[in-house]
């Protein structure tokens, strides 16, 4: 009871306090009222901002539950992979050197590599590795070839669905050993026989029959197809019967708007240059070598002056007669002009070894250019129609 009358007490005295200062009892109030709201609430807001600090701070999208997601599919990749040029799918190549340019990168999180292992289905064993440039020197022939390529990252992934090329390549079994080694192209609407394609047989071993190839110009878009020659030339009666066949290292030239000197095509040997006079500079024949010479005993009956005269003659050339010379011993004259000239040194040297040259020259005798004066690309194709070789200038 006492407990009670003096918290009645305390009340009043409160109540009169509250009536006489109005002002000060409502700000101690108010400020009571704020520090009871804090204390109460102080732990649910700062778990609230504690949950929005969790909602909004950045994270990595690889940690986030969408990639986890995106991993968890049955198409997700780790890498990505194109090929930037290069073959065309379904293509047919001209060459026998192929080039690719890969490109690749990580999806989650993205970043770019230059890492690559390919496999070239019909000519590697397995999968190797490549870097963003990959080269292949192939085998010529006409095959079909399938590429695989797939990025990959430092961690060892790689792209789980390898993209994929196929291409064919279409070349000739002697493409890159049959050559156009050399191509002269200064020529001019009047003057057309400077126009020059040469050949070679660079590496093969085995003789190439060149004859029915065809060689394609580019911007005159023509073509011829390699004609027939004459293996052993003679003159009186020339014909371009003879199939040209390139050994290792033989060579034939082709001059597009000349015509022979000799009434055909045909092979050099150590004889022709008894024919050297009907030949310019630019066409002219290699004389190489000496000629069969003589025996002795063929001449012996004549003067010591024409003896002599005989015997320096070692050379393939037609002999420097002046017109009185030997004049008093005509027999001496005639032996000379019978027997030192083309035709019989063919007869005595055609079962030579080293009769034949390894030079053939075949003439056109076009009336108009066919190679363009500035740039300009030159086809060879084989019988088949494969390019053995292109050349450009």
């Amino acid at each position: 009871m006492f407990a009670r009358r003096d918290t009645k007490n305390v009340n009043a005295k409160f109540i009169k306090f509250v009536k006489e200062n109005k002002a000060i009892a409502v700000f101690i109030l108010l400020a009571a009222g704020f520090f009871l709201f804090s204390y109460a609430d102080a732990g649910k807001v700062g778990d609230i901002k504690k949950r929005v600090r969790n909602v909004f701070a950045p994270r990595p999208f690889s940690l986030s539950p969408a990639a986890a997601k995106v991993r968890g599919s049955i198409f997700y990749s780790p890498m990505e992979t194109a090929i930037v040029s290069g073959p065309v799918q379904n293509g047919r190549v001209e060459s026998a050197r192929i080039e690719f340019v890969l490109d690749g990168w990580q999806q989650i999180p993205f970043e770019k590599t230059n890492r690559f292992e390919v496999w070239l289905i019909g000519f590697d064993a397995n999968w190797k590795d490549a870097s963003s440039r990959v080269v292949y020197d192939l085998p010529p022939g006409v095959k079909t070839y399938t590429l695989l390529a797939r990025a990959k990252n430092d961690a060892g992934e790689y792209d789980s669905t390898p993209v994929v090329r196929i291409f064919a390549t279409n070349t000739s079994p002697y493409f890159g050993q049959i050559k156009i080694n050399g191509v002269s192209y200064r020529g001019d609407f009047n003057r057309p026989h400077y126009e020059k394609i040469s050949l070679q047989n660079s590496s093969l071993d085995l003789p190439v029959n060149v004859t029915g190839w065809k060689i394609l110009t580019k911007r005159f878009n023509f073509s011829f197809q390699i004609p027939r020659a004459a293996g052993l030339l003679n003159p009186r009666g020339a014909d371009n019967s003879d199939a040209i066949v390139l050994a290792r290292g033989h060579t034939v030239d082709i001059f597009v708007g000349k015509v022979s000197p000799v009434g055909a095509n045909f092979r050099e040997n150590s004889c022709v240059s008894y024919l050297s006079d009907s030949f310019e500079g630019y066409d002219a024949v290699s004389g190489y070598g000496s000629c069969v010479g003589l025996d002795s005993g063929s001449y012996n009956r004549f003067s010591v002056e024409c003896r002599s005269f005989i015997r320096g003659l070692n050379a393939c050339r037609n002999p420097n007669l002046l017109y009185y010379q030997f004049i008093n011993e005509p027999s001496c004259r005639n032996f000379i002009f019978e027997n030192f000239n083309y035709q019989s040194c063919v007869n005595r040297a055609k079962g030579k070894s080293d009769f034949y040259s390894g030079r053939w020259k075949v003439y056109l005798g076009r009336g108009e250019e066919i190679l363009d004066d500035l740039n300009d690309t030159v086809y060879l194709y084989d019988s088949q129609g494969l390019l053995v070789d292109s050349y450009n200038y």
